[in-house]
């Protein structure tokens, strides 16, 4: 059975849990989306909840589902530190099976993570299928063609040379406990004909100088183009597609680095 392929666990939940907190303009764009289009709604590929427990906060009806239970556990971590009771689920997009229908369903950076493009367009539909009539589905995907080293990895010389080398050290950053974390990622294979790309990365945890724990996370990333999503949203019985750039109301055009995907059941 194929099966998405994601690098969120471990070491990287730990990551997300006390370095990657911060909400930038895609939390205003999200929350104004739910206000207008409705609720309930659900927070699909949530994970340690830097979206989900914003909205909570806000007062707004909103769930939570991710692949990666441990991800998930630093939501529920970060949640009672708040006083917050998120519904949260561990579910696969494309195995969506969750109790409510909502108005709105956001994913915030996870369309492609996987590599596996059947099983997005299978998460699609079973997105219209847990929408009520008339809701909404948004999502953002980053425009890999205005990052230099991600397009320059399809040809020939480039992809050739992989994989990559680890770097001999880098950056640590501090945590909570005094530990500190060290991270580095690379490119392990990219495949212009599948428009797939393998990535790694390492995470080295310190304590007093000393190397305690390390792990190798792998994840696969879909390349999508603009036509390529909206035919397997129509596909999955969508209409009514709206493209906008960089979460704005501007209509989305190639200078644009994330493309919002709007649309209805």
């Amino acid at each position: 059975m194929q099966r998405p392929q994601i690098w969120h666990y471990g070491l990287v939940a730990r990551a997300h849990a006390e370095l990657w907190t911060e909400v930038g303009p895609e939390a205003a764009y999200y929350k104004k989306l739910i206000e207008t289009s409705g609720q309930p709604a659900l927070d699909l590929g949530c994970g340690g909840g830097r979206l989900l427990l914003h909205f909570l906060q806000a007062g707004l009806d909103v769930d939570g589902c991710d692949y990666s239970e441990d991800m998930l556990a630093v939501c529920q971590e970060r949640a009672a530190k708040k006083s917050l009771s998120p519904r949260l689920y561990a579910q696969a997009m494309h195995e969506l099976d969750l109790p409510r229908r909502y108005r709105t369903i956001f994913a915030c950076g996870v369309i492609g993570l996987g590599g596996e493009r059947r099983l997005t367009m299978q998460a699609m539909q079973r997105c219209h299928e847990h929408l009520r009539p008339g809701g909404t589905f948004a999502f953002n995907y980053t425009a890999r063609w205005n990052d230099p080293p991600a397009w320059l990895a399809r040809l020939p010389e480039y992809r050739r040379a992989e994989p990559e080398g680890w770097p001999a050290s880098s950056e640590r950053q501090r945590l909570a406990d005094g530990t500190e974390l060290e991270m580095a990622a690379r490119s392990l294979e990219t495949d212009p004909l599948e428009n797939v790309a393998t990535r790694q990365m390492r995470l080295r945890l310190w304590h007093e100088g000393d190397l305690i724990k390390e792990e190798v996370q792998t994840q696969r990333l879909d390349d999508y183009t603009k036509n390529e999503l909206v035919l397997m949203l129509e596909r999955a019985d969508f209409s009514d597609i709206q493209i906008f750039g960089d979460f704005s109301d501007e209509p989305a055009t190639a200078d644009h680095h994330e493309l919002i995907f709007i649309c209805r059941k």
